[in-house]
């Protein structure tokens, strides 16, 4: 008995309709969350550009940790609050550096345990925070882009279903003929290759960022509001040192790190965090890397003396916790060494020309039917080039002239959006914001140099460097091969039988 489905014609209406509808309503969120993620890829490195004086390492013997727990103490004024964690970032080879964190304050820490310079990485924190949060306060902002992350999942979803004949026409690409028609085959066959990788981010996306509201859900259902004790399944409850407690040596580290080795041989430490320290009842927490699987790391416990306490059991734990603690390598593709991001940095650029090319076929279709959206063109078009202009503009006036990234970037939309909204064309827009982000990423490239010499091409800061003129050389190309000068058409006017390529986004 064969079976076959073939959707009705009004079901691929419905299914065409939805799908719009929801690609125009996300459309400027979902850009800069893809925008941003692709490049935050790469963050860690970003991080090495950022302060790339700074000094690297890959080996620490334990009593630096000692050493620099004592320094990063005695800093701290008599009449001061007391650290509950003192936590050290342990150098890998991903990141190199050793730094430690004492409430507020972050310093790198050199190879005899000293506190250096502060960690002051504002523009990375920026792009890493407008993909996690788009820059609002968290508890709002991750939910909010978690819903981003469902809603982006219906429609890849939506986008197969609306389109029966999207596998069979894979291979079709039409890189000649009307504005629309290349937009539509761009669109499609992206949707059809890239589908399994866009859906994975989606989903995971959508865990992470509604893994609150889910436990607060679960909380109530459940456990009578109590959140507490949701959070109790998924972390060991570390107690914290009694204000009475008396003060106590920081311990050696070397105790627990032999007792790590020993219960875990063969795990990589990439944080570690003293509790309590130099009170009663401190205790080390550990978290290494587990080789061959994709949770992001195992929490080790042990007291002072170097004995196990436990662990969080994020490796061999319920499914449900190792499924949570895989979805953030997974999505971040922070797993199977620097191919694999490579591999997620040129994803994530299908996914933002997936994007703009949804939107750019809905812009034409209205144009096509007497319906043009002039100012609606407009504005997308000085959106779609000016979020990557911005962010490399907020990376150029912190690193040129310290300015804060968020006000850079956020004010820059929404003055592009306003005047886009009353001036100009969209072929006008298009062409020199293209240029304009050829020109500003090269002037990041080469405000580095000047800043840090020889250091702007080593390790990190040259990954960072090369990222910076691959965008530079990619909308270099795209003003070469793709002239965005072309004058506009008016409502009705057609060019072979098409509209004028007026939102020529893509």
């Amino acid at each position: 008995m064969k079976l076959s489905f073939r959707p009705s014609p009004a079901f691929v209406r419905d299914m065409t309709g939805g799908h719009s509808a929801l690609g125009l309503f996300l459309s400027t969120l979902l850009y800069i969350v893809c925008v941003s993620g692709t490049l935050a890829v790469f963050y860690p490195e970003f991080e090495r550009w950022e302060q790339a004086s700074a000094g690297e390492m890959l080996t620490v013997e334990a009593d630096v940790y000692r050493r620099a727990a004592r320094e990063a103490l005695a800093g701290i004024p008599a009449d001061g609050e007391q650290p509950g964690v003192i936590r050290f970032t342990a150098p890998t080879a991903e990141m190199p550096r050793m730094l430690v964190e004492v409430g507020e304050r972050e310093h790198f820490v050199g190879g005899n345990g000293t506190l250096r310079e502060q960690v002051t990485h504002e523009w990375t924190d920026f792009l890493v925070y407008l993909h996690f949060a788009l820059n609002l306060p968290v508890g709002l902002g991750v939910p909010v882009v978690g819903l981003i992350g469902v809603l982006m999942a219906a429609l890849i979803i939506s986008g197969l279903l609306a389109h029966p004949n999207i596998v069979r026409e894979a291979f079709s690409l039409r890189g000649r003929g009307s504005a629309r028609r290349r937009q539509v085959d761009l669109h499609n066959r992206l949707g059809v290759w890239a589908a399994p990788f866009h859906l994975m981010i989606a989903l995971t996306g959508a865990f992470i960022g509604l893994a609150t509201v889910f436990a607060f859900a679960i909380a109530q259902v459940f456990y009578s509001g109590d959140v507490e004790r949701v959070h109790h399944l998924l972390f060991r409850d570390v107690p914290e040192a009694k204000a009475e407690a008396s003060a106590v040596p920081v311990p050696d580290f070397a105790p627990a790190l032999a007792s790590l080795a020993r219960i875990a041989p063969g795990r990589e430490p990439f944080r570690i965090s003293l509790h309590n320290p130099g009170r009663v009842g401190q205790l080390f927490e550990i978290t290494t890397r587990v080789p061959g699987r994709l949770v992001w790391g195992e929490r080790f416990y042990f007291n002072a003396d170097g004995a196990s306490l436990g662990r969080d059991g994020w490796s061999d734990g319920s499914a449900g916790k190792q499924v949570y603690a895989s979805s953030f390598r997974l999505h971040f593709g922070h797993y199977g060494g620097f191919a694999v991001k490579v591999a997620y940095f040129l994803l994530g650029l299908g996914m933002c020309a997936l994007v703009v090319s949804g939107i750019n076929i809905w812009l034409l279709r209205k144009r096509q039917r007497g319906f043009p959206r002039e100012r609606l063109e407009r504005i997308w078009v000085a959106q779609v080039w000016g979020v990557p202009l911005l962010i490399a503009a907020a990376a150029l006036g912190q690193l040129v002239l310290g300015l804060p990234p968020l006000p850079v970037f956020w004010g820059g939309i929404l003055g592009l959006s306003l005047v886009a909204a009353f001036r100009g064309s969209c072929a006008g827009w298009s062409w020199y914001l293209r240029l304009a982000v050829v020109l500003v990423a090269m002037g990041v490239v080469g405000a580095h140099l000047g800043r840090f010499g020889a250091g702007a091409i080593h390790g990190g800061a040259l990954v960072g460097n090369l990222v910076w003129l691959l965008c530079a050389l990619g909308f270099g190309l795209s003003c070469w091969f793709r002239d965005g000068r072309q004058r506009v058409a008016r409502p009705g006017e057609a060019v072979s039988g098409e509209p004028a390529a007026t939102p020529d986004t893509g």
